[in-house]
């Protein structure tokens, strides 16, 4: 990537990010048409300028020329003072605006820009700044100071939407399946930019994908019609933490795992995979869960989701239901993490292509009669309560059924029993889970010492952590809810006894909060850590 500095006319300096081959002329061509039409009046430190931006801002100059560039018009941009006015900063697609291929071909021409009229690609109106033999040439990053995650991820969304062909598109009767709610798995709400009919779409684009019925587990696809891993259903919080790990001990082990009840934490009466897979509206939840998270991740790392359109977006939100830190690796163009065979990349490029098809069948081949939903409202007054509770009492009334009893329980248990058992949970999961977490530290410091670390460096370092955590996660958290709730069941005299102490229940939590933190302190470092991996951020 070339990169030029210049002297605004009110003595600011500017940085001008361009593509390898861009020349110093060139570039300049770029600052002083900027500089010229007051377009860098106001900037501070860090911001940045694109036709992106000045459209988003509702700057007609940027608007305007885009959406001729959309259309194909050639020289549309010869009279405009904008960054737009040569190329912005989306990658040059070849064909300008992309259409899709298939049964979309007539009608979706344009659609395919990521973000639609704001960022495009422009081939050939560029010629009267960089020569008509370079009329072609993509400008990718031709901004002040862009960030390089907003501008590779809008490069990556373009290419693998005209680069790829749709490899299981969905149909009409794909769509009415999902938007007819008839198994409750419909959409509940738009997601980022796309509205409630177009997630409907990328649900069935999403089932399409695994291709596997709601009530089947296997090794291959994962859980459901969604094909839910066990690292996706521990972040819904379905899974106990630590789970995912241990089934990454072996390929045949998520079966297993997923099928045990010991795995699960009974959130909203989830209690099993028997239970999740006989509930295909609870798994359209989950996954429309994960997309909604997702998306508000892919925001935090730089990814300009609130630019991007509903074609843009709509594989990106599966990408980002699976794995955001894959997701930010698949945008920037870099090598994912662990996929050795490229599966993970090429099933996130068919989630993008896929996905931004899903959209454009919804707005141009499904009737609007379709995509209405009928709210149901709430019934009331529609029993009988005096036949009710006529029914009521001569059913309880009855000499063979006992009067039901409302006393609570009767508290047992004493103080000595309940420290025992606390000690024996410091003794052999709490303590040495933090003396072990605190043994990593000097690992830390050292890999934190060095410019640059390896690939089995990090791995060590991670491996030891999940290792020390899972430990904990599976067979000390049992323990500490068991103690937690067996406090409640003491009679007050007892519980009086152990308040005020080490064993109370607050100083309990206090301590574990500790270890906790410790360990999120660590992961936090490991994280840092990644990036001093070799060859990690080339290309960027």
């Amino acid at each position: 990537m070339a990169q030029f500095s210049f002297t605004s006319s009110d003595g600011k300096l500017f940085s001008i990010k361009g593509p390898q081959g861009l020349t110093r002329e060139q570039a300049e061509a770029v600052f002083k048409k900027q500089d010229a039409t007051g377009s860098l009046v106001g900037f501070q430190p860090g911001d940045s300028l694109s036709a992106a931006s000045q459209a988003a801002d509702g700057l007609a100059s940027a608007q305007g020329p885009l959406s001729q560039a959309q259309s194909g018009l050639a020289g549309a941009l010869d009279n405009v003072g904008s960054v737009a006015s040569i190329g912005s900063i989306s990658t040059a697609l070849g064909a300008t605006g992309g259409a899709l291929g298939g049964s979309l071909a007539a009608t979706a021409a344009g659609l395919t820009a990521a973000v639609g009229p704001a960022v495009s690609a422009i081939s050939g109106a560029i010629s009267k700044i960089f020569g008509a033999g370079n009329a072609g040439q993509p400008l990718v990053s031709a901004a002040v100071i862009q960030g390089s995650t907003a501008v590779s991820s809008i490069q990556t969304i373009n290419k693998t939407i005209t680069g790829f062909a749709v490899t299981n598109p969905i149909n009409a009767s794909d769509f009415t399946k999902v938007a007819s709610s008839i198994t409750g798995d419909s959409a509940v709400n738009g997601i980022g930019p796309m509205s409630v009919p177009e997630v409907n779409g990328v649900l069935a684009q999403a089932k399409n994908l695994v291709s596997q019925a709601s009530n089947v587990l296997s090794n291959n696809k994962g859980l459901g019609s969604f094909g839910f891993d066990l690292k996706q259903l521990e972040d819904a919080g379905y899974v106990k933490p630590g789970v995912a790990a241990l089934a990454k001990q072996g390929a045949s082990l998520f079966a297993t795992v997923a099928k045990s009840p010991a795995a699960w934490t009974g959130k909203d009466g989830i209690k099993s995979a028997t239970d999740l897979l006989g509930n295909a509206g609870k798994q359209s939840q989950i996954q429309q869960d994960l997309m909604t998270k997702g998306v508000a991740g892919l925001g935090a790392i730089g990814i300009p989701v609130q630019n991007l359109s509903s074609q843009g977006i709509a594989g990106m939100a599966l990408n980002a239901a699976k794995s955001i830190a894959d997701t930010e690796a698949f945008a920037k163009g870099l090598p994912i993490p662990g996929d050795a065979t490229g599966a993970v990349q090429a099933a996130f490029s068919s989630a993008v292509r896929d996905g931004a098809f899903a959209v454009n069948l919804v707005n141009t081949k499904i009737p609007t009669a379709f995509k209405e939903q009928d709210i149901p409202v709430p019934k009331s007054d529609t029993v009988n309560r005096a036949t009710l509770d006529a029914a009521s009492t001569r059913v309880v009334g009855d000499p063979k059924i006992p009067v039901p009893s409302y006393t609570a329980k009767a508290k047992t248990g004493t103080a000595q029993d309940y420290i025992d058992r606390a000690t024996a949970y410091f003794d052999n999961y709490l303590d040495p889970t933090a003396q072990k977490l605190a043994a990593l530290d000097p690992k830390f410091a050292a890999l934190e010492n060095q410019q640059t670390i390896t690939q089995a460096q990090y791995d060590a370092l991670n491996s030891e952590r999940d290792a020390i955590r899972n430990y904990y996660n599976i067979n000390g958290v049992p323990v500490a809810t068991a103690i937690v709730e067996s406090f409640a069941s003491l009679p007050a005299s007892e519980q009086a006894t152990i308040n005020g102490t080490e064993f109370s229940v607050s100083a309990i939590s206090a301590k574990i909060q500790t270890t906790l933190a410790l360990s999120t302190q660590q992961k936090e470092r490991l994280y840092a850590l990644q990036f001093k991996i070799e060859g990690r951020g080339e290309g960027e």
